[in-house]
């Protein structure tokens, strides 16, 4: 009789132990220390992608009844980064404000994009103004230039663009982030680069004195900016249904809070998704 009683317990707890698995998860979240879309503050994760994806777990946790426990990790070199959540657990989401893009998209996710950007060429203070993009303008200007850049991204791929369409014999060197691109730039006249807008103006906001500009000529202004994670991903389908789906986040007064917050409301408006 024990023995039965004992039986039908375990034919109970069986799909009750099942149903909570599936309703509990860790998600893995690395991040580009990249201020001010993530990085920490008083021993808090904080930024703008660090804010979405908080409300992305509160939306599973409330909408989808999936208990979700957040595991930061914190990485400073794109290109670990970047290859560290190629070959993560599926369970793992990358905040390093990627630009989504064909090549990339080969070993990663994307999400849908939560944020347009632009991104500038710049160069020292002291260097010449490139008043258009021709050849002329371009190896008037740049012609003696090095470019400074970081591997794998999106701002390399136009420093390539620059060297094979007008520099053959350009270098170009690598940095691990946009603030010592910046950093350099500010020292050297004889360096140039590409960072993202909201970079560049965070970085001027924060370094007044540094005397940088922009060469408006060669901006490129088609890019949006979207969350990365392993190929396969159960988080893919259910972050665009958080965030474009009907009624999704990006059409709420939060989505544009967390921008302001960030960036003020001027910029805000200018790298908001429809």
């Amino acid at each position: 009789m024990r023995l039965l009683r004992f039986k039908f317990l375990i034919l109970l707890l069986v799909p009750m132990l099942q149903a909570w698995s599936q309703s509990s998860d860790t998600l893995f979240v690395n991040y580009f220390r990249n201020n001010p879309y993530a990085f920490e503050e008083a021993d808090k994760q904080q930024g703008i992608e660090v804010d979405i994806i908080n409300e992305y777990v509160n939306w599973l946790n409330t909408k989808k009844k999936k208990t979700c426990t957040v595991k930061f990790k914190a990485v400073d070199n794109f290109d670990v980064f970047f290859n560290g959540v190629k070959s993560a657990p599926k369970n793992t989401i990358g905040l390093g404000s990627v630009t989504i893009g064909k090549e990339k998209a080969v070993s990663v996710d994307f999400t849908s994009a939560y944020m347009k950007n632009v991104a500038f060429c710049i160069t020292n203070g002291n260097a010449p103004d490139l008043k258009n993009k021709t050849a002329d303008e371009v190896v008037k200007v740049l012609g003696s230039m090095i470019g400074v850049s970081m591997e794998n991204t999106t701002l390399n791929k136009y420093c390539n663009d620059i060297k094979k369409q007008y520099l053959k014999e350009m270098k170009i060197i690598f940095l691990p982030n946009e603030t010592k691109i910046l950093d350099e730039i500010a020292k050297n006249v004889l360096y140039f680069g590409y960072v993202d807008a909201v970079s560049f103006w965070y970085y001027l906001k924060n370094n007044p004195r540094k005397f940088l500009k922009s060469q408006k000529a060669l901006s490129q202004s088609k890019e949006e900016l979207g969350f990365i994670m392993p190929k396969n991903s159960p988080h893919k389908l259910l972050f665009d249904e958080f965030f474009s789906g009907p009624n999704g986040f990006k059409k709420s007064p939060a989505y544009k809070a967390i921008l302001e917050k960030y960036l003020g409301a001027f910029m805000a408006q200018q790298v908001s998704v429809n």
